[in-house]
């Protein structure tokens, strides 16, 4: 499996890895987020050149948005944050998800680019909406020019929820005959959309990690045996 490719939506490298491979951890001996030799030779086979090191944070499900360089390369996976950013070409940024809505983003003028990891938690918290200001109030982003793609996530057929969800989510939890689902993908194109994002600049893949065990991970299927994937964009 090739993973989940977003460079001809984006215009940069891009995408999310699939079920052959697990990125939950890194080298074992390491406090940080160091590739091990596989998952270094599965990324360089697609295109990111990640033998200097990538960037991810240590997902915590809240709003921190971690604006990085090369320098925080010895941060990665000890930060805490949900969402990454970084004007820097050639730094490899991205986020884990297994279940969890992972956003890309890119600004093509500005030349920066975001990833994002939105659980319910950072959902609720609004983190799609907040990077997209944050881009634009820290790095002059037009929040128009923004391309996003959205990669594997716990779709609503896949997603049952507590009565609790009708109170943080009323727009995006639905009754149905099985009980009440929550659209993880709908609140977060809201929020980019309302933050000023175009529709027609939002790509969606449209899969659904649960339902497909042997291309995604997923914890609400698998729980604690569940691997992780990768979603990451680096700019040339």
């Amino acid at each position: 499996m090739a993973g989940i490719n977003y460079t001809g939506f984006l215009g940069i490298t891009a995408f999310t890895s699939t079920a052959e491979i697990d990125f939950f951890k890194g080298e074992p001996a390491s406090e940080a987020y160091v590739l091990t030799p596989a998952q270094r030779a599965y990324l360089n086979a697609r295109g990111i050149a990640a033998d200097g090191g990538i960037i991810v944070p240590k997902q915590v499900h809240g709003d921190a948005i971690w604006k990085v360089t090369r320098r925080d390369i010895p941060l990665a996976g000890i930060h805490e944050a949900d969402a990454v950013v970084t004007d820097e070409p050639g730094l490899v940024i991205g986020i884990r998800t297994a279940d969890c809505l992972p956003a890309l983003v890119y600004a093509p003028r500005r030349k920066v680019i975001a990833a994002i990891h939105a659980g319910w938690k950072s959902t609720r918290l609004d983190i799609a909406r907040k990077t997209v200001e944050l881009l634009a109030r820290d790095y002059g982003v037009d929040p128009g020019e923004l391309r996003v793609a959205i990669g594997p996530c716990i779709r609503r057929d896949s997603c049952e929820v507590g009565p609790e969800f009708k109170e943080y989510f009323p727009l995006d939890t639905v009754a149905t005959p099985q009980g009440l689902r929550f659209d993880i993908f709908s609140a977060n194109f809201r929020q980019l959309t309302s933050a000023g994002v175009e529709r027609g600049n939002i790509f969606d893949c449209g899969l659904c990690s649960v339902k497909e065990p042997a291309r995604f991970h997923s914890f609400r299927r698998d729980v604690d045996r569940s691997g992780r994937m990768i979603s990451l964009l680096v700019m040339p």
